[in-house]
């Protein structure tokens, strides 16, 4: 955190990968989220030095993608991991 112009500036540099939380979703059902974020740049809305309760900051980030080849869905399918179908084996 800098204070820049009057305002406090968080500007994030190495990103914060997966971070596991839990969202409750409408209806009261939560289930587990990963939480990513690259280059975080927050501003404070308005003239201050110290971070105090009610403080409001915004600012543009990246979310970037983790539908990689090691990403599973739900079912476990995978490029690189899991299985290639969502199905039971055949009867012999």
């Amino acid at each position: 955190i800098v204070q820049k112009d009057g305002k406090l500036t968080f500007l994030e540099k190495d990103g914060i990968d997966y971070a596991p939380t839990t969202v409750q979703l409408p209806g009261g059902e939560r289930v587990p989220f990963l939480f990513t974020v690259k280059n975080l740049v927050a501003q404070s809305d308005g003239a201050t030095s110290s971070i105090s309760p009610g403080l409001k900051m915004s600012g543009g980030f990246t979310v970037p993608s983790y539908r990689t080849g090691l990403f599973l869905d739900p079912k476990g399918r995978g490029t690189t991991t899991g299985y290639d179908q969502a199905v039971a084996l055949p009867a012999l």
